[in-house]
């Protein structure tokens, strides 16, 4: 009962905030920001909440042996990420894109609210595993959701359509940043994550006479690494993968973690 009221109060107040979102750029609804604000924040109180209270009675440790409590940590600090964005004028616009986001994984989540612990090392450590994973999807998410707002403003400008939207969203040059140093921030955190995940596997001899390499999960992970390394790469040292390259990159990453994250929770022996 405690994770269905934290989907269904979580999933509510993302799914406002991303309506009051659009009111706001879309209709200059007045009371959009406010109520926005009211039921983030209230959503978030309830994640947090319940993973405080998981915390009180199981440990961290093993708290994030169940994927219900990894997806719940994921939507938080989306959620987190979209109200920094939504205070932010600089990038109007993005934080309805990461409630949206939000929105679907606390829904999601009901798909997995009786799902059992994973079978993964029991050592301390690994806990880092996924913090390190929820941590960089994150800042990948948040970095594709501003590829997508970035070719979707860049678009409409190249269309020369005249809209009161352009002048309300955020620029392209503040997407561009955003999306910029997101991945560059998040880089070392999905590394880490791989590296501490192929560390647990030599500690599981379940996963010795298998083939674990050709876990989907772990070939869609390389995949986004691949990506997101070559985006990194070129932010940092080559000028020409920026504007639309960059965007566009970007939104494959953000694919890859989506379907990542898929993968982990319905299809990966790994993790079950």
């Amino acid at each position: 009962m405690t994770q269905l009221l934290t989907c269904i109060l979580g999933g509510m107040g993302f799914a406002i905030g991303a309506i009051c979102s659009y009111l706001r750029l879309r209709h200059h609804v007045r009371w959009a920001p406010a109520a926005l604000r009211v039921a983030v924040t209230l959503a978030l109180a309830a994640n947090v909440g319940y993973l405080a209270g998981r915390f009180r009675s199981m440990g961290v440790v093993e708290t994030f042996r169940y994927s219900f409590d990894d997806a719940v940590l994921l939507a938080t600090l989306l959620g987190l990420m979209g109200i920094s964005t939504h205070l932010a004028r600089t990038l109007r616009g993005v934080d309805g894109f990461l409630f949206i986001i939000a929105t679907a994984l606390q829904c999601a989540a009901l798909a997995i609210v009786n799902q059992p612990e994973m079978r993964i090392t029991g050592r301390a450590w690994f806990v880092s595993h996924s913090i390190a994973f929820a941590i960089s999807g994150t800042l990948f998410i948040a970095g594709g959701v501003a590829g997508v707002a970035y070719l979707l403003v860049n678009r409409m400008l190249r269309r020369k359509q005249p809209t009161t939207l352009v002048g309300n969203v955020a620029s392209l040059e503040s997407l561009e940043r955003f999306g910029r140093w997101t991945p560059i921030i998040g880089f070392p955190f999905f590394t880490y994550g791989i590296l501490t995940g192929l560390c647990g596997v030599s500690h599981r001899p379940d996963l010795q006479a298998d083939d674990w390499y050709l876990d989907p999960v772990f070939i869609s992970s390389l995949l986004a690494w691949a990506v997101f390394g070559y985006l990194c790469y070129g932010s940092l040292y080559k000028p020409q993968i920026r504007g639309k390259r960059a965007a566009v990159l970007s939104t494959y990453g953000l694919g890859l973690i989506v379907v990542a994250y898929l993968f982990r929770v319905f299809f990966s022996l790994m993790h079950a």
